[in-house]
């Protein structure tokens, strides 16, 4: 049962980091977006049913649910964006360059989830409070504008979740 809920873990961030590279669009980019959050439901329920891990198993486990909050969670914030309306996703240009009046978003998701699926691991939970707090000091200048406060908001609150879900997993595979 470990090893079911690792690779579904596992398959849950290949999916989000293939969707999120594929670049789907619209509400066919919304729908893909289910499909590493089915993932990890599907690995919850199992992690739920399976005895208690321990040793290898439970390590490999971990180490799938952190790749999995860092892989998966890009897609799921940029789906989360366009139910949020047009104004939270901004167009490239024609040059090709990103107009996001929050520069680095991606760099800084991938670790936030990384920190914050590895904080609930190691049952430290000061330690999510110290990672929002840090983003929010260090983003504090570019808030004003009222499109980067939203799209500050929506991503960090959908990246933290889909952390803890991922991480959770983990969790209820080790009770």
């Amino acid at each position: 049962m470990t090893a079911v809920a690792t690779l579904l873990l596992v398959a849950a961030g290949l999916a989000g980091a293939l969707v999120a590279r594929r670049g789907s669009s619209g509400r066919a980019g919304v729908a893909m977006a289910a499909v590493p959050v089915v993932l990890v439901c599907a690995a919850a329920a199992v992690a739920l049913a399976a005895p208690a891990a321990q040793g290898f198993g439970l390590a490999a486990v971990r180490v799938a649910a952190v790749t999995a909050a860092m892989a998966g969670g890009s897609v799921l914030v940029t789906a989360a964006f366009r139910l949020a309306g047009a104004d939270a996703v901004p167009a490239p240009t024609e040059d090709g360059e990103d107009p996001s009046p929050l520069r680095g978003g991606l760099a800084i998701g991938v670790l936030e989830r990384a920190a914050i699926a590895v904080c609930i691991l190691a049952n430290f939970s000061a330690g999510l409070a110290v990672i929002v707090a840090a983003k929010g000091l260090a983003r504090y200048p570019e808030l004003r504008n009222p499109a980067a406060a939203e799209q500050f908001i929506i991503g960090t609150f959908v990246s933290v979740l889909w952390a803890c879900a991922c991480a959770g997993v983990a969790v209820a595979i080790g009770r």
